[in-house]
């Protein structure tokens, strides 16, 4: 028997590979909206890339629907729930018995999903820490420079003890590390 709680683990993240697989475009998973890849429209659908569970919507001419990629393979395909599971789990190499062997085989994909998952937030965070203190830099240049200030007197600063983005992008910084470097 296939574990849906396993299945839906092992699928975190992974959904636009597993949805492109069964046949749908990934036009339809932008996060834009545009036509439903299962009943059509013009603008009604809308794929939320960020959400890991494959989050979706549908208006479906003023019947609004919705849900995660299981659901989005049954209203593309016309899948039962347990067809939807078998299709992911067999796209995922996910087996049904629970075997060592199978569980093993779970346990290593659902690390390889906390691993890409640290990968992205550590990139983002990243990301995030540099924007915040070129800004803080920018800003301490901007109040030197007279013509600046001559040209734009209401301009200020940015606050010098607002560090508070700065904490928490350090402190996920160090989540992400620990995810990906644990011993």
């Amino acid at each position: 028997m296939i574990d849906f709680a396993t299945v839906k683990q092992a699928a975190q993240g992974r959904w636009p590979a597993i949805l492109t697989s069964h046949g749908i475009h990934d036009n339809h998973l932008t996060g834009k909206h545009g036509p439903c890849p299962g009943c059509g429209g013009k603008d009604r659908f809308r794929y939320v890339p960020a959400d890991p569970n494959g989050k979706w919507f549908c208006g479906q001419g003023g019947d609004p629907i919705g849900g995660d990629g299981f659901d989005l393979l049954c209203h593309v395909h016309g899948f039962s729930k347990f067809e939807s599971l078998k299709a992911v789990a067999s796209f995922l190499g996910v087996e049904g018995d629970n075997s060592p062997q199978a569980q093993a085989k779970a346990k290593a994909i659902i690390q390889q999903q906390k691993r890409h998952t640290a990968e992205k937030t550590l990139a983002h965070e990243l990301h995030v820490l540099f924007q915040v203190v070129s800004s803080r830099v920018a800003s301490r240049e901007l109040a030197r420079d007279r013509k600046f200030l001559e040209a734009r007197p209401d301009w200020q600063p940015m606050p010098e003890g607002s560090w508070q983005r700065e904490r928490e992008a350090v402190k996920r910084i160090r989540q992400a590390m620990g995810v990906l470097y644990e011993r």
